[in-house]
């Protein structure tokens, strides 16, 4: 059991340690320096997942096979799919956001001048069977815009940023998965601090 603890602090810190290198797509960092509150909007209406032509082909096969394993759990299990977003993802970005420094986001500032917008690209759930374990993956835009305008100030994408508990708890798919969302607040409020 050590050694499973030990191997599996090692790995978290290699994903921790791995640099998230932003790209770029629009705008500048400079141009979004001075903002410390945000306004914040998600979006998942374009989401991939890898080896699936799409998401809803994803949620088909998934639904399928909790039917197989035990009928009447597919639906459950595609409510459950779709409410972990608002259960589990957003609020690990929030959480992982307001706690570094005197940046501030969150869903309900509406009176904020300037609107972050999370978009999903891509997730991959991972696994965990215990004795061996594979990190979710994430990509997303987070694009930053000044209210009622539709021209980003920045639109940066970060791809492959992991997310895993670092003791190996992640037996659930989504609790992986808001470790992505945590790493990718965290991606992004060290580059605006660095680049910004």
């Amino acid at each position: 059991m050590k050694k499973f603890l030990l191997t599996s602090i090692m790995a978290f810190l290699t994903f921790a340690i791995y640099a998230q290198k932003p790209e770029v797509l629009e705008g500048d960092w400079e141009a979004i320096s001075s903002i410390r509150i945000f306004d914040l909007e998600f979006d998942y209406s374009n989401v991939t997942i890898p080896e699936f032509a799409s998401e809803e082909e994803y949620i088909a096969q998934k639904m399928k096979e909790k039917e197989e394993d035990e009928p009447g759990t597919g639906e459950d299990w595609k409510k459950r799919y779709f409410a972990d977003r608002e259960a589990h993802f957003e609020p690990k970005f929030i959480e992982s956001f307001n706690k570094r420094g005197e940046w501030k986001a969150d869903k309900t500032y509406d009176d904020s001048e300037y609107v972050m917008k999370v978009t999903t690209v891509e997730q991959y759930n991972g696994w965990n069977v215990g004795v061996m374990r594979k990190p979710a993956r994430i990509a997303a835009t987070i694009g930053v815009y000044k209210r009622n305008d539709n021209e980003p100030l920045l639109l940066v994408k970060y791809e492959d940023v992991k997310g895993a508990d670092p003791l190996g708890y992640d037996f659930a798919s989504h609790s992986r998965v808001a470790e992505g969302y945590a790493k990718l607040a965290k991606s992004f409020l060290r580059d605006l601090e660095k680049k910004g």
